[in-house]
């Protein structure tokens, strides 16, 4: 009785993929041409932040026995970037007779920018004390948005117990292939808390190649181990930033004002085109 069952089920599934082919055919004999896709431009140009209206620009469907189907296309698939900033999409549109038609164009981001590391904190830890520098980092990209879960550590030379000068070196790929390296100073300092805090208004900023460079700029605040603000007074910069060459950069904050209490910071700098 078992084996009864399933040979009817068998049955059932083969007639009805039967029939299913044979009404797609009969649809096709009924409407022998299939719609087709056209557009107005060989590349289409649009924001990164786009509407999927602006995706459909220039596009017009039209099949033989349904008439205009513009309205029906949609948006398939879109390819990683084949030059900075340049993809290609592919559209589809389906006639009544479920019979489909492609196209794939280039579409160029006018203002795309390659991912960008982002800090939480500066990379500062005190000697001897628990930390890891890669869960300060994260990363944001302007068709993504906040891609931090993709950044990865490719590599550290990081020894948390002794004081010095150290780096990591992380990376990001966005959904469209793009991907970003970067090597990231960490410090590594002694003694405990320091007696006063220099806050910036971010630990990492980005600064176009050519552009002006103000380091004090950056300067939120000083405060005191209790968290009330202090004067900047005693406050030095030092600045290695050249922003004619791109490449990572640092500027040292350091403080010891009248009362003898002290503290530093850094800021790192990112110069790209």
């Amino acid at each position: 009785m078992k084996y009864v069952k399933i040979a009817v089920i068998v049955l059932f599934i083969v007639s009805l993929g039967l029939y299913g082919a044979s009404w797609l055919k009969e649809k096709q004999e009924e409407d022998p041409t299939k719609p087709k896709i056209t557009s107005d431009r060989e590349v289409l140009e649009v924001p990164s932040q786009y509407e999927e209206a602006q995706l459909l620009e220039g596009l017009r469907a039209e099949d033989a026995k349904d008439g205009d189907l513009t309205d029906q296309i949609v948006v398939g698939s879109f390819s990683q970037f084949v030059e900075k900033g340049v993809c290609n999409v592919t559209y589809v549109v389906f006639d009544s007779s479920n019979q489909s038609a492609t196209l794939t164009r280039k579409t160029k981001f006018t203002d795309y920018q390659s991912p960008k590391f982002t800090l939480s904190e500066p990379l500062i830890f005190r000697e001897g004390a628990s930390g890891s520098a890669i869960t300060y980092v994260g990363a944001n990209d302007i068709i993504d948005g906040n891609i931090s879960s993709l950044v990865r550590l490719v590599e550290s030379d990081v020894n948390y117990r002794l004081a010095g000068e150290y780096s990591i070196q992380v990376e990001v790929t966005n959904s469209f292939g793009d991907t970003q390296q970067e090597t990231l100073p960490v410090h590594v300092v002694e003694g405990s808390n320091a007696a006063c805090q220099i806050n910036l208004t971010s630990p990492l900023v980005y600064i176009q190649k050519g552009a002006d460079f103000d380091p004090g700029s950056y300067v939120e605040d000083v405060e005191d181990a209790d968290g009330n603000v202090m004067g900047t007074e005693g406050l030095t910069v030092e600045s290695g930033v050249n922003t004619q060459e791109e490449g990572c950069y640092q500027v040292h904050y350091q403080i010891t004002n009248e009362q003898g209490l002290e503290g530093e910071t850094w800021l790192t700098v990112i110069v790209r085109e």
